[in-house]
């Protein structure tokens, strides 16, 4: 099969990835704070909860073997926040579960090395003076593009590959800059989210319930880990044409897009008044996607606009209806059928199902006439059809309630009553006839 390809030049186009479609970084702060708030989420912060809490009940703080659960805390929240930039960077949704933390790959080890890689360059540069501290900023501003790298890549090398490096940096641009501003006022999250407990609420906990204290200040730590995950991933989704990242199944090369590249060539069909080429094209497009409601209203439109073949402007119309019936999107049928009317203009559609689907919109609009004149006359086209009762049950309320014909309207339910007395409908009939000749009784009294 050939690659994607114009068809207006012939030419073969190169994929974009998705930076054309997402809206910036900072349109999404929200849903990166709610990020953490999912299923998978929850269970590893309420995991580093129960962790934090077991580690200070079992082993004393001025014992070495404290220093265990530390490392083992430490390294899952260190192996979540890259496994969320990874997952993020694909475009998935959920953050990753427990399980996806152990998937053989020693990165956690690999991030401690680059951040004491990063401590021994900052306490060099410490005794530069000026230079030295403007090196350090801009090696702090270029450690979020080495943990990204780090994630997606999973080797210390890529990490501190300085070409690397600078290559993310280029290609993301200014979103990067704001991604760094943005990810140092987050980092600031665990002591602020602490300090909106009162004073004598943190003593407290620090004398009476440390391993409460120090549960809170875990869970805030990976809460704002994740956070700043989910920001650093959505940059790398942003920019995943020019970086070469695989999307997840979700968005790799799914239906979606092929059908939006199919509808293009025929949008450039019709611009050049190629309308047989596009009619061909369309109908083959029908054939691939035979339920997408906006392959077949372009299709359709592009029948009633040529116009030259009623009958299959008929068929086309007939399974338009149909789908839209089906998706529960009937508020376009009368769209469909109007259009339709205008090549064929006493156009019916076959089935009593569809009609009764557009006389219920058309009553809803309180067109009664168009509503009655699609169904009124069922009993002469399809006598024993089980679609008749409710097809009629409406025809009496569009009289009932709408042309305030009340006597019409009996006279339709009778009619069902009596010869289809078994129906499911039955017992609905009837009480609405009560409830017609009731309100006539009552006019009549107040008359």
């Amino acid at each position: 099969m050939r690659d994607p390809y114009c068809a207006l030049c012939g030419g073969n186009m190169q994929h974009l990835g998705v930076a054309h479609e997402l809206p910036p970084i900072w349109q999404q702060m929200p849903r990166f704070f709610a990020y953490p708030f999912s299923v998978n989420g929850g269970l590893f912060l309420a995991l580093l909860a129960v962790l934090s809490a077991l580690s200070v009940k079992l082993f004393s703080p001025n014992s070495l073997l404290i220093l265990l659960p530390i490392f083992v805390i430490g390294s899952l929240v260190i192996r979540h926040g890259l496994r969320v930039i990874e997952f993020c960077s694909q475009g998935r949704a959920q953050p990753p579960s427990i399980a996806d933390l152990f998937d053989g790959n020693p990165t956690t080890l690999k991030m401690l090395g680059l951040m004491l890689a990063y401590g021994m360059l900052v306490g060099a540069l410490g005794h530069l003076g000026i230079f030295g501290l403007v090196a350090i900023v801009a090696l702090s501003c270029l450690l979020p593009a080495s943990i990204m790298l780090m994630a997606i890549h999973g080797t210390l090398g890529d990490a501190v590959d300085p070409i690397q490096v600078v290559a993310l940096v280029a290609r993301t641009g200014w979103s990067y800059l704001g991604l760094v501003l943005v990810l140092v006022i987050t980092s600031q999250g665990p002591q602020q989210a602490l300090e909106l407990l009162p004073a004598a609420t943190l003593q407290n906990l620090a004398q009476h319930n440390p391993h409460v204290l120090l549960a809170l200040l875990v869970v805030a730590t990976a809460y704002f880990n994740m956070v700043m995950g989910a920001m650093m991933g959505y940059l790398l989704f942003q920019h995943q044409g020019e970086l070469g990242i695989e999307p997840g199944d979700e968005h790799a090369g799914s239906p979606a897009d092929t059908r939006a590249l199919e509808l293009a060539r025929a949008a450039i069909l019709v611009r050049e008044a190629r309308y047989e080429d596009a009619l061909r094209h369309m109908a083959g497009m029908v054939s691939d996607y035979p339920d997408d409601v906006q392959v077949l209203e372009y299709h359709h439109k592009l029948l009633c606009r040529v116009g030259g073949e009623p009958d299959r402007v008929a068929r086309h119309t007939e399974h338009y209806l149909q789908v839209l019936l089906k998706l529960r999107r009937q508020a376009r049928m009368p769209g469909a059928l109007e259009a339709a009317r205008r090549v064929l203009p006493h156009y019916q559609p076959k089935s009593i199902a569809l009609r009764t689907a557009l006389a219920e919109q058309y009553f809803l609009h309180r067109r009664f006439k168009t509503a009655v004149a699609l169904i009124g006359m069922l009993h002469k086209e399809a006598p024993a059809s089980t679609d008749l009762p409710a097809a009629y049950y409406l025809l009496a309320r569009i009289y009932s309630e709408g042309l305030r014909d009340d006597n019409k309207a009996t006279m339709i339910l009778d009619f069902v009553l009596k010869h289809f007395p078994a129906h499911a409908m039955t017992g609905e009939i009837a009480n609405y006839r009560k409830v017609i000749v009731s309100l006539g009784r009552a006019d009549q009294v107040a008359a």
